[in-house]
């Protein structure tokens, strides 16, 4: 069954940083914003699991977008059926990531978004059953996905601070807003995979001294 699992914009804000500003000695602001889609999937029955998702982000002022993914799928197995006296157990599966560069257009409200570039994959295909584990590498491998807004629009805010008296401080705050969504995606040759996701833009601001 296909459960919706949707990535928190916010969590770009671990992965896209602006350039410090330099204020004086040992004083440091940050600041920048980023429009962000990306989507996820997942799977489970009898015959195994798949999950994986797919993001873009583009932080303002950048040239090109950059574009990850992540994907395993596999299931347990009998390593022996011919014998149900033995109780043999293996994982038969894969698993590939990547990231690169490409494009992202956002529609107006956040309605529609369309992401395309090339990853390089890595990743393994694993037998426990046969002892095998294969290292995969696959330079250039397209990705692409679209998305299509199918709730309203959602914001969110949150601060963080940290103090030294006397040595040092530290505060940053971020605001996102989002939709939402759900549409299709394609990694390497694969099949058109269905995803739920969102879509949104993300802006942080960081400050700190001492």
């Amino acid at each position: 069954m296909r459960k919706l699992m949707v990535v928190a914009l916010a969590a770009l804000l671990a992965v896209v940083v602006a350039g410090p500003v330099a204020a004086g000695a040992n004083v440091s602001n940050t600041s920048g914003s980023a429009l962000a889609a990306e989507g996820s999937w997942y799977t489970d029955g009898p015959d195994g699991y798949a999950f994986g998702y797919v993001s873009a982000w583009q932080e303002q002022g950048a040239s090109a977008a950059f574009i990850q993914f992540y994907s395993d799928a596999g299931a347990k197995v009998d390593c022996t059926p011919a014998d149900p006296t033995d109780d043999a157990y293996g994982f038969v599966g894969s698993y590939r990531f990547g990231y690169g560069t490409g494009t992202l257009a956002v529609g107006r409200g956040y309605g529609s978004a369309a992401a395309s570039g090339s990853v390089d994959i890595y990743g393994a295909d694993i037998d426990d059953c046969a002892g095998t584990w294969l290292d995969v590498y696959e330079p250039g491998a397209p990705v692409s996905f679209d998305l299509t807004a199918t709730g309203p629009k959602v914001m969110a805010r949150g601060t963080w601070s940290f103090h030294i008296p006397s040595q040092f401080n530290s505060h940053s705050s971020y605001s996102s807003t989002y939709r939402i969504a759900s549409g299709t995606a394609t990694i390497g040759d694969g099949e058109l995979t269905t995803i739920d996701g969102a879509i949104g833009k993300v802006s942080w601001r960081d400050h700190s001294n001492g």
